[in-house]
C-alpha cells in the first residue's frame, strides 16, 4: 500500500497568520521510499488540543486532495476560521495530518520566543479601547451583549461567570484592590462602582457683598407751636403753621458688609476628567 514517508526535515508547517492560514509542506513517499512525483494525494488536517483529562478535543478539521511536484513535494495552506484564533491563545493545540486512516504526522505548534510571550497578542479577559463600532475577530463588544457559546469563547464565558459581555459604556476602568497611594478602595473584581465627590468644604474665597454702604437720611419736621391765655394761663390748643425744619442728619452709618448664606449654582451632574469616546472590547 501507498504512504507518505515523512520525516521531520520532510515536513514543515507554520501559521503565517490567521488571515492567511497554515502552510504545510511535505515530501510523498511511496513503501519502497520512492517519491510520489506528479500524484494526487488526499490528506486530511486536523487541529485539536489535550484537555485535562488528556483526551483530544478537536477545533478543526479538512480533507484535500493536493498535488506533488516533479520531486514529490506537495504544499497546502490551511485556512483557518477566525473563531479558532482563540484557541492558539489558550490551549497547546496540535497538528495532525493523515492519508486515509494511517497517520503521517502528529506533531505539537512550536512557537518562537515572542510569539510565546505575546500568546497570539493578548490572553482571554483582556480589555482594551477600541474606535470601531464593530469588535474584530477573536473580540466581542463590552455592551452586555451575549457571547456567542461555542468552544471557542467557554473560557471567558467563565473567566466572566456569564454569558453576557461585561457593559462598560459610558465607564472608565479602575483597579480592583486597594491603592498604595491614597489607601482607598477601588470596585471588586468584576463589579462596579457607584460615582462618589470626596467630603470636603470650601472657604469664602472672594465671595464678599458690597460694603459701599455708607448713607444717613435728612429729617424733616413741621414747626408747631403753643401758647397760653394771658389773664388765666390756660393753655390754648397746639396750632400748625411755618416752615418745615431742614436739614436734620441722622446717625452715620459706616461702610460695612453682611453674611453669605446659601450655595454656589450646580455645574453638572457628575465629576468627569476631560475624556475622549471609545468602545471598550474584550478578548475571547
Amino acid at each position: 500500500m501507498k504512504k507518505i514517508a515523512l520525516t521531520f526535515s520532510a515536513l514543515f508547517f507554520t501559521l503565517i497568520s490567521f488571515s492567511q492560514g497554515i502552510a504545510v509542506q511535505g515530501l510523498a513517499r511511496d513503501a519502497n521510499n520512492t517519491a510520489r512525483t506528479n500524484a494526487s494525494v488526499p490528506l486530511t488536517f486536523e487541529i485539536y488540543y489535550l484537555n485535562s483529562s488528556n483526551n483530544p478535543v478537536d477545533i478543526y478539521s479538512s480533507t484535500s486532495t493536493l498535488q506533488t511536484d516533479a520531486f514529490g513535494v506537495f504544499s497546502h495552506v490551511i485556512n483557518l476560521p477566525n473563531t479558532t484564533e482563540t484557541q492558539f491563545s489558550n490551549h497547546e493545540l496540535y497538528l495532525k495530518i493523515k492519508e486515509g486512516a494511517t497517520e503521517i504526522s502528529n506533531e505539537v505548534f512550536k512557537r518562537v520566543p515572542l510569539a510565546y510571550a505575546a500568546s497570539n497578542g493578548v490572553p482571554t479577559g483582556s480589555i482594551m479601547p477600541f474606535i470601531g463600532t464593530a469588535a474584530p475577530a477573536g473580540w466581542v463588544l463590552c455592551d452586555g451583549g451575549a457571547i456567542p457559546i461555542d468552544s471557542n469563547t467557554l473560557t471567558l464565558r467563565t473567566l466572566l461567570g456569564s454569558a453576557n459581555a461585561p457593559n462598560l459604556q459610558g465607564m472608565f476602568l479602575r483597579g480592583t484592590g486597594t491603592s498604595p497611594v491614597n489607601s482607598q478602595d477601588g470596585p471588586a473584581l468584576k463589579t462596579t462602582q457607584q460615582d462618589a465627590n470626596k467630603s470636603h468644604s470650601h472657604a469664602k474665597g472672594s465671595l464678599a457683598t458690597s460694603n459701599a454702604g455708607a448713607h444717613s437720611h435728612n429729617l424733616f419736621i413741621r414747626k408747631h407751636w403753643r401758647s397760653f391765655d394771658g389773664d388765666s394761663g390756660t393753655p390754648i390748643p397746639y396750632s400748625e403753621g411755618g416752615d418745615y425744619s431742614s436739614n436734620l442728619p441722622t446717625d452715620t452709618e459706616p461702610a460695612h458688609s453682611h453674611s453669605i448664606t446659601g450655595s454656589t449654582a450646580n455645574q453638572g451632574t457628575e465629576s468627569r476628567p476631560v475624556n475622549y469616546g471609545v468602545n471598550y472590547i474584550i478578548k475571547l
